[in-house]
This record gives structure tokens, C-alpha cells and sequence, in this order.
């Protein structure tokens, strides 16, 4: 983590303050061949899109707290290429160092300002002085707003040249980790440092509106069931288990419940959780997010269906710990989801389920390595539990759009009308359900 303190000193009036602003990267927004999507349009590609966190705290309090992305397009080997571009900014060759500026423009500059004054004896005397400034575009993140139109700024002026430069070598190091697949552990942050109200509020709100109508059918697909009822088979008889984002219950608890195992159910939507202890009065319900989750290896077993795998990955990481903690060791835990749409990340701010929410989508291998990045879960079985009628549908739809995509571009432009798509071909990139079971460790 990239952080630097401002720190007014104890005086007669008043007690000593202190400022922080903390950046933390977390890693690349997607893989390689996937792009990256902001706003209204694509915007290079995904490995190229830096996920961070920015927090100003005053007094160990959080003041402001916001997630953003930065684009560096470099293929990093390592930090010396861009840290010989900070000895130069030390040497005095260049004013400005520091990531970002461009769609989205969000940047992380330390910049010289030059000037000259003059002594008692009216000698020209060179000074500089140094300021931080760190601007974040929330404009291409949170709407279809172009590059630069709305903007967070923090301008950090009279910054020490040891200490702003101290920062840029944490924040280059902190890129070049990223670049090489390298994430934070959530073991080693504060308790809630990436808790972000927004996102809470924001998804609460949309699951709390759709509470009444939302149904899911998942033990339809007989591939899902299969491998969740193998996941039971291994568990002890009577388990305690977590059923982490379970919504109004059914049919996972349903299923549970059914089968003589103990249940407790968590989701941030209270709207759900309504519905969940009306049809479900002898189970206990916590209105709180994973991430949130502070249980103490509790549980024989855990499992998520479609929730925690449609969060973005600093929620991800946090809430795949926090089941880490509340599952006993040796414990199973079971996820499901689906990767809507492999060949592109980001756009978290989006519309789901006809509200606007903020999500994310994960591959089977994204999420397996961060199961187990840190040592915290081992992957026993991730499997592809699309069904062949399901692809069909699927294949057909994509058939079906990009007839029309054509016909609209040979409107436009009849030359076009000589390279037909080739249907017979279909792409590798089509959305796909899977699950996976792992162990904690």
C-alpha cells in the first residue's frame, strides 16, 4: 500500500492531527484477450486496467473512500524501467512522475513546481516545492459520462520531497506486483478497510426491490445439483452450514433443511430475509454481507449461489477470507455463478436484474486462483455445469444478434453486405455456469 501522513503537531489548543491517504492496488482488471469496458465503450485491453482503492482518513477515521482504475499499458518484467523514471524525477530531469491520465482519466501524479526568489542580499535563490495530486473519473465509471467530464480531485500541496517520492516507490512496487498477478492479502489490512457504503447501500436498495418478485430454479440443472449433492455427501451428517448471500432461501435452504443439516443464512437485502423467515422460521438470519461475516470456524461447510462470485474483486477477496475464518478447518465450501461475458471485464456500475447494481463477473480459473492465492482453500473440482440445452439457447441467441448486427450495418453500408458473418462458427467466449468445491485449509 502506497500511503502518505500529514501530521499536525500537538499544540496548547488542540490535540495532534493527522492526515492519510492511502492508495492500494489490487490488481489487473482482467486477463489477457479480454478488454476492458467503462462507461460506453471498450478502452484498451483489460490487463492493461489497474483496480485500485483510494482512502483519505483524518485521525484513523475514514473521510473519503473510493474504488477507481488506472491505466498502464506496460508489460512490467519489474520496477526498475520505471523507477529509473523516478531517479530522473529525483535527479531533477523531470517534473512529473506517476500512473494514469488517460480514458479513464484517472491519475496518480507527483508533480516539481520551480520557482526562484531571493535572499536578504536580492540573490536569485531556486526552490521548489512538491504537491500530490491524485484525480479519479467517476464519470466513465458510474455512468456514460465522457473522459474527464466528472472528477474527484485531491490536490496535496507542500508535500515533502522525501516523503512524496517514498510514496511513488510504494505505489511502483505496488504496480508491478499487480502486473505480475500478485493481489493483497486481506489477513494483513485493518479490519474494514475496503468497506465501501456505497456498494452496500447501492445493491441493499436493488435486492430490497426486486425481493418479492426474484425466484431462482437452480436444482433444474441436473449437472449443478449433481455436484452440489456431492458436496453434501462429503460433509458430516447434521453439518452446520452457511448459506453466504442466500436471498429468500429457497431453494438452497430448502434443499439443506431437507436433508437434516443445520442452517444459517446471510444476505445483505433485508427485503429477502422477509421473505426467507416466513418461509423458514427455525433458521437463523443475518442481515450482513459476506465480507462483514466475523464468525470464527463455525461451520462445517459453506456455499454461494450466485452472489459472492458476482462481486468485484477487492469484495471478492475479503468476503472468500471471511468464509476462510467461518469455516471450520477441513470444512467445504461450495460456489456457483455464472461468467457472463469472458471476453470483456469491468463496467461494474451496470444494469442487473432491471436495476442498477454493482457487480462483477469471474471466470472458473480467475476464481480458483483466488481460492487459492493465499493458501486459505483448496480447489477439489471446478466444473462447467452448463447444460446442453442451456448452450443452445445460448448459441442461438448469439446467432440471432449477430444476424441483426449485420443487417443493420449492410443498411448502412451496403459493401458491407460482402462479409457475411459465418454463423457455423461458434465463439469460444459464450457465457457458461459452473461451480466449484474446495477445502479449507
Amino acid at each position: 500500500m502506497a500511503k502518505i501522513e500529514f501530521i499536525q503537531a500537538k499544540t496548547e489548543e488542540r490535540p495532534e492531527s493527522m492526515e492519510r491517504v492511502d492508495v492500494r492496488v489490487w490488481g489487473l482488471s482482467g486477463r489477457k484477450h479480454q478488454h476492458f469496458l467503462i462507461g460506453g465503450g471498450i478502452n484498451f485491453n483489460a490487463p492493461g486496467t489497474l483496480l485500485l482503492e483510494i482512502s483519505y482518513t483524518v485521525n484513523g477515521a475514514q473521510f473519503f473512500y473510493t474504488r477507481n482504475y488506472v491505466q498502464f499499458q506496460a508489460d512490467l518484467e519489474s520496477a526498475s524501467a520505471v523507477e529509473e523514471h523516478l531517479a530522473k524525477f529525483e535527479r531533477g530531469e523531470v517534473d512529473t512522475i506517476g500512473f494514469g491520465d488517460m480514458l479513464p482519466e484517472t491519475s496518480i501524479l507527483l508533480k516539481r513546481d520551480k520557482y526562484t526568489s531571493h535572499d536578504q542580499n536580492n540573490q536569485e535563490i531556486e526552490s521548489a516545492s512538491y504537491q500530490l495530486e491524485i484525480s479519479a473519473d467517476v464519470g466513465v465509471v458510474l455512468g456514460e459520462a465522457s473522459p474527464g467530464v466528472r472528477m474527484i480531485n485531491f490536490d496535496l500541496k507542500y508535500v515533502e520531497a522525501e516523503d512524496g517520492i517514498r510514496f511513488m516507490r510504494e505505489l511502483i512496487h505496488e504496480v508491478v506486483d499487480a502486473h505480475r498477478g500478485r493481489h493483497p492479502n486481506p489477513a494483513d489490512l485493518p479490519d474494514g478497510a475496503s468497506d465501501w457504503p456505497f456498494v452496500r447501500q447501492l445493491n441493499h436498495k436493488a435486492y430490497d426491490l426486486i425481493s418479492e418478485d426474484y425466484d431462482e430454479h437452480y436444482f433444474a440443472n441436473p449437472l449443478l445439483t449433481d455436484m452440489f449433492d456431492s458436496w453434501l455427501e462429503q460433509l458430516p451428517p447434521g453439518s452446520s452450514i452457511l448459506d453466504a448471500g442466500c436471498g429468500h432461501g429457497t431453494p438452497v435452504i430448502s434443499r439443506l433443511l431437507e436433508k437434516g443439516y443445520q442452517v444459517t443464512g446471510t444476505d445483505l437485502s433485508p427485503r429477502m430475509l422477509e421473505r426467507a423467515r416466513k418461509s423458514f422460521p427455525d433458521v437463523t438470519f443475518v442481515n450482513q454481507m459476506v465480507s462483514e461475516i466475523r464468525s470464527e470456524a463455525e461451520y462445517d461447510g459453506a456455499c454461494s449461489f450466485s452472489s459472492i462470485l458476482y462481486l468485484d474483486p477487492i469484495d471478492l477477496s475479503h468476503s472468500l477470507y471471511r468464509l476462510y475464518k467461518a469455516i471450520k478447518p477441513g470444512g467445504l465450501l461450495f460456489l456457483n455463478a455464472y461468467d457472463l461475458h469472458p471476453d470483456w471485464r469491468g463496467l461494474p456500475y451496470d444494469d442487473q436484474l432491471n436495476q442498477l447494481m454493482w457487480s462483477w463477473c469471474h471466470g472458473m480459473d480467475e476464481v480458483t486462483q483466488a481460492l487459492e492465492e493465499f493458501g486459505y482453500f483448496k480447489v477439489l473440482k471446478v466444473q462447467n455445469v452448463t447444460t446442453e440445452e442451456e448452450k443452445e439457447k445460448r448459441i442461438a441467441s448469439w446467432r440471432k444478434y449477430t444476424q441483426e448486427e449485420y443487417d443493420k450495418l449492410v443498411a448502412s453500408y451496403p459493401v458491407a453486405a460482402d462479409n457475411p458473418p459465418d454463423l457455423s462458427k461458434v465463439p469460444e467466449n459464450l457465457s457458461y455456469c459452473y461451480a466449484i468445491l474446495a477445502r479449507r485449509v
